[in-house]
């Protein structure tokens, strides 16, 4: 503490020695610092008086900017508020150009739409009116009614052309009315109808060759008539006649034909009372119309089985003849075979108790039995017992040659009855050859008119196959008949040749 104390006095003695010249410069720099001061302050307030001044200016200037630039921007906001009303109302148009070029494209659719159905309106317009005028029927629309007039019996045959040649003028008159014109053929038609139905019975005088006779009449439409008389001819039956198409220089017309068999003049009378006295008859009519058919019902006469034959065989053409004459030799080969396999080859009796004899081991009465055997069953028999053989090889071998010789006699002739029975089909196909050709000519030169032109291709073809087919199927049964009985018989061959061998080396053993 003491030496503290010391070192403070030595510093305050020291601090006064130094402190008045110190006291003294700082006056002295703090009075010209003052002066400095103060001149320094009256530069600062006249630049702080400019500054202030330039300080007003400027915030005048800027009163001023700020001020043009809100009226700018009032302006711009103006202008963008009236652009943009002006961009609206601008967008605004164009969407209702674009809507009105839209309407315009699709009005100009809608009309180029419109102008081609119109078009087609006009088209289909034109095309139904020529349909419509179309349906006025010509006169070619008549034929159908003239053919049944020219095809059916000949009644009414007047009045039936008066109303066709009526609705021909109003085909030539109204030709701009359709309507008009199909119901006066409708009207035609109906009575066309009508009379094709109509059943008239009626008393009239009738001619039968150049007398005229009192009788009955009868009409079924325009498909058949018939007449008789009341009175009887010298057979007791009543003169009829049936009026049925016969053949003409027109290919057909009608006419009363007289020419009647009893059995047919029967059916008449028949009808003629059912038609008096029931309401159901039945009438003999030919509802075909054909002239074949026709005379076939006037004329039908009953014929013999010989008969019949003799115009199948003619129908058949000239290819029934080798038919028929394969059939002939084969009915004559089965004959012969028959009889040769049935009598010659089972042996008779002696060959059955000669293998009964063998199958009883006496060989003495086998061998006395063979030598009085028919037929191949004795052949064998007698190829080993009649012979002294030194062992069984022998025998076998002397039986390989008996059958070598004797087994293909059993098949002779039966290759034949099989060739024939496959033969006679074939001949038939080339019958419905030769008919199909025949017909195709007959049309080509005559058409399909008259069936009777036709009648002969199509017998030939139909016949002829059936008689190969009538020839064929007998033929081929009777070769297999005889097929079996030659298997029989080889059969029984080799089994009484297996029991002799057997009865005889056997024994001996």
């Amino acid at each position: 503490m003491k030496f503290g104390i010391k070192n403070l006095e030595l510093g305050i003695g020291l601090n006064r020695r130094f402190l008045l010249p110190l006291v003294v410069a700082a006056f002295a720099i703090f009075a010209s610092a003052s002066y400095a001061q103060q001149n320094v302050t009256v530069d600062a307030v006249k630049k702080r008086a400019e500054l202030n001044s330039a300080k007003a200016d400027l915030e005048e200037a800027r009163r001023k900017r700020d001020m043009a630039v809100a009226a700018r921007w009032k302006d711009r906001e103006t202008f963008n508020k009236e652009r943009e009303l002006f961009n609206d109302k601008y967008q605004l148009g164009k969407e209702r150009v674009d809507a009105l070029m839209s309407e315009r494209t699709r009005l100009l659719e809608d009309v180029r739409v419109a102008r081609e159905d119109l078009a087609q309106v006009k088209l289909q317009a034109e095309k139904a009116r020529a349909e419509y005028l179309s349906l006025a029927a010509g006169p070619e629309r008549l034929e159908m009614l003239a053919k049944f007039q020219e095809q059916g019996v000949p009644f009414k045959v007047a009045e039936r052309v008066e109303a066709q040649n009526k609705v021909k003028k109003e085909m030539g008159l109204y030709r701009d009315d359709p309507l008009r014109i199909a119901r006066a053929m409708l009207d035609v038609a109906k009575k066309e109808m009508k009379f094709t139905r109509e059943v008239r019975t009626e008393k009239a005088d009738l001619m039968f060759g150049s007398s005229v006779a009192e009788g009955d009449r009868m009409r079924l439409g325009g498909l058949f008539a018939m007449q008789m008389a009341k009175v009887t001819d010298i057979n007791g039956f009543h003169p009829s006649a049936l009026m049925l198409p016969v053949a003409g220089e027109k290919k057909r017309v009608y006419s009363w034909q007289e020419n009647l068999t009893p059995e047919m003049r029967k059916e008449v009378a028949k009808a003629f009372a059912g038609a008096n006295d029931s309401a159901f008859v039945m009438v003999p009519v030919d509802v075909l119309l054909s002239t074949e058919l026709s005379s076939e019902l006037a004329n039908h006469q009953e014929t013999t089985w010989k008969e019949d034959f003799a115009e199948f065989f003619h129908n058949g053409g000239i290819l029934m003849y080798p038919i028929a004459t394969l059939f002939i030799l084969g009915i004559i080969i089965f004959l012969v075979r028959f009889v040769w396999l049935i009598v010659l080859g089972f042996g008779g009796r002696s060959a059955r108790a000669a293998t009964k004899a063998l199958a009883a081991g006496d060989v003495k009465l086998a061998t006395a039995e063979s030598v009085k055997a028919r037929g191949e069953v004795g052949k064998v028999l007698r190829s080993v017992l009649g012979k002294n053989f030194k062992d069984r090889a022998s025998a076998e071998k002397s039986l390989e040659v008996l059958f070598a010789g004797e087994v293909p006699k059993l098949e002779m002739g039966l290759s034949w009855i099989s060739v024939f029975a496959a033969t006679a089909p074939l001949l038939g196909l080339l019958g419905t050859v030769m008919g199909m050709i025949e017909l195709f000519n007959v049309i080509t030169m005559h058409g399909t008119s008259d069936p009777k032109l036709l009648a002969g291709g199509i017998s030939i073809a139909l016949v002829t196959t059936e008689a190969g087919l009538i020839v064929a199927i007998p033929l081929q049964l009777l070769h297999t008949l005889l097929v079996n009985i030659a298997d029989s018989v080889r059969t029984r061959m080799e089994k009484t040749g297996l029991a002799v061998l057997n009865a005889i080396w056997i024994k001996e053993k």
